[in-house]
């Protein structure tokens, strides 16, 4: 088993999947995302001098770029599915900043160059009758980037657009070489456009971040990211690694993999392909960026557009939404399905600025925490130059602040990359970028009901005796639940109504107890019935392989008694931990009143820290 996928499914919705086993063999010879194969064939970085007559060998690479959909007349509710047909006219961009290699007969390096940032290369070769091949490869280790597009774990094999020459004269002009975007060739052009994009994201960071981060202390300068690589092929459903017919791109925790969809079953011209959207590929692109350059504590899942969803994952998903339009500077999440040349379709489409209906929109303080979209547009609004928020109403009334918030994401302290941290959310953003001393998100958080802090999800707790500080207006402990309708423990609760979650750190490891006490506040009512469920650090909601203990008794019926939870003993390492209490309501007991609390952890009262 590996760790937690992110992942889109182009659908009428972005999804998140966990768990699968690595030991599944797909279609086509495939092994595993997860396999190591032969080493990717190392990078051809040096130039290699020639004395006498020599030959300057000139050109530029290019490919063939399905121009992105239109947003007129498509999907003008938000979220939701949108299918139009058409035709749309090709775009020739340069391959920029990609390995040249030249060949002999036998394979041997004769020389190595990079393309320039519009795409133009120049080397030497030694003049001669011989006959030479130069190929621009689908990859980068330079300055610029650091990344291959890469055919399939198995093979690790690149892409390459060639081009003979034979250097017998003083120059040699290969003119434009182009990758084209046919699906009835080899479709070359779908690897340089995720090539592409991945490139983009790196030019975003450089100029957002550079050497000085906005000032802020602690924030490290940005150069290039760290090596990743691309899996794509034509025709390729990176889902049946897992048995699924279902069109799948997703990144690979762990392993700095991309798997882009590339068709399915072979198929380019009319079935769900990602290779030219780049929402997907930049999205991906950001999770490879959580994984590598600062920490997620997503646990994946099932996710989509108007859910409350765990905070981690609404962070996660958020974050790919917000950081593919930041690098397009466009406030839409596209995809598409089919091909220029075959019958293509608008099949998803976001609007992240303006949508009014749905469209993951909270409606209650701290709601805003829970949901995926709302984390994407509250990111949007801290950057774009808009100044009308147009879901909720009010002023959007900062700008440009990239800065801010990866500052909150990468600095040494108080921020996602603090060790200290963990079930890390959009809280953990807004108490990071708050300490920043910056700018001032007040206004954004509200109009999309965030907490600027972890209260709603995984609050920091102690005991009393180690440092928790119980101050309250009241006497007794007043943390309480006022639960909604639901039915079960498990996905069908409301994560964010009939549920509290706190982050308890374990310094000592040993036995512990947990216990929660009912506290009646009003003397009458029915008592929703509260239980409680300590889980491990991945903290997969309602999965029962990641509850350590749990109690979920029913609690006793009288009103003013001391009523309990209590949960075996078990033994705890040193490590983070998530304590949920839970308000189990079945048909209509207990919706609507609140039901006071408090937790005990080996007999002493756990209080904010």
């Amino acid at each position: 088993m590996w760790a937690s996928l992110w992942l889109v499914i182009s659908l009428t919705f972005i999804t998140a999947c966990t768990s699968k086993d690595s030991s599944t063999v797909a279609a086509g010879g495939r092994i595993s995302p997860t396999y190591q194969g032969p080493a990717e064939a190392t990078y051809c970085a040096s130039t290699i001098s020639y004395s006498g007559l020599t030959t300057t060998v000139s050109g530029t690479a290019t490919f063939t770029r399905r121009n992105p959909w239109g947003v007129s007349g498509a999907g003008s509710g938000g979220l939701g599915s949108a299918s139009t047909s058409g035709t749309h006219a090709a775009t020739n961009l340069p391959i920029r900043r990609a390995e040249v290699r030249v060949t002999d007969g036998s394979g041997a390096v004769i020389q190595c160059a990079t393309t320039d940032n519009a795409g133009a290369f120049s080397f030497i070769l030694p003049r001669s009758s011989a006959t030479y091949t130069v190929s621009i490869n689908s990859r980068a280790s330079n300055a610029f980037m650091v990344a291959s597009v890469l055919n399939r774990p198995e093979q690790n094999l690149f892409y390459s657009l060639q081009a003979s020459v034979t250097p017998s004269a003083a120059t040699a002009n290969l003119g434009t070489m182009t990758a084209t975007s046919t699906s009835s060739g080899t479709l070359l052009a779908g690897a340089f456009n995720i090539y592409e994009q991945m490139l983009k994201a790196n030019d975003y960071l450089r100029t957002q971040i550079g050497a000085t981060c906005g000032g802020h202390a602690g924030c490290p300068a940005f150069t290039v990211a760290p090596k990743v690589v691309a899996y794509w092929e034509k025709g390729f459903n990176p889902n049946s690694y897992f048995g699924s017919p279902s069109g799948l791109s997703f990144y690979l925790p762990g392993y700095s993999r991309l798997f882009i969809l590339g068709g399915q079953d072979g198929d380019v011209d009319s079935s769900d392909t990602d290779h030219f959207d780049n929402s997907v590929v930049i999205h991906e692109y950001g999770h490879f960026l959580e994984d590598s350059m600062f920490n997620s504590d997503s646990p994946g899942g099932s996710h989509n557009g108007d859910k409350v969803i765990d905070p981690r994952l609404a962070w996660s998903e958020g974050w790919g939404n917000f950081f593919q339009a930041a690098v397009r500077n466009e406030a839409l999440y596209v995809d598409t399905l089919g091909n220029d040349d075959g019958s293509t379709h608008l099949i998803y489409y976001a609007d992240l600025e303006t949508a009014a209906t749905g469209n993951d929109n909270p409606t209650a303080q701290g709601e805003g925490n829970f949901r995926e979209f709302s984390v994407t547009r509250m990111l949007w609004d801290a950057t774009d130059a808009v100044s009308a928020e147009n879901v909720h109403g009010g002023a959007d009334d900062i700008a440009t602040q990239f800065d801010e918030i990866w500052a909150s994401l990468t600095k040494t302290s108080n921020s996602f990359s603090d060790t200290d941290w963990a079930f890390r959310s959009v809280g953990h953003l807004h108490y990071g970028q708050g300490l920043l001393g910056a700018s001032n998100w007040a206004n954004i958080r509200t109009l999309e009901f965030q907490d600027g802090n972890t209260d709603e999800y995984a609050s920091f707790v102690k005991r009393t005796s180690d440092g928790g500080v119980c101050t309250f207006v009241n006497t007794t402990y007043t943390k309480s639940i006022t639960p909604v309708a639901n039915t079960s423990q498990t996905s069908p609760s409301d994560l964010f109504r009939n549920n509290d979650f706190y982050h308890i750190k374990i310094t000592a490891g040993g036995a512990y107890t947990f216990r929660l006490e009912y506290l009646d506040q009003n003397g009458a009512g029915t008592k929703a019935d509260l239980d409680v469920y300590l889980y491990n650090e991945s903290a997969r909601f309602g999965s029962a392989t990641d509850v350590l203990t749990k109690s979920n008794a029913n609690p006793s019926t009288g009103i003013g008694a001391v009523e309990v939870e209590q949960a075996p003993a078990v033994t705890l390492g040193v490590g983070n931990y998530l304590l949920n209490v839970n308000a189990f309501v079945s048909g209509s007991g207990g919706v609507g009143t609140p039901a006071y609390y408090k937790i005990l952890m080996n007999g002493v009262q756990l209080c904010p820290a």
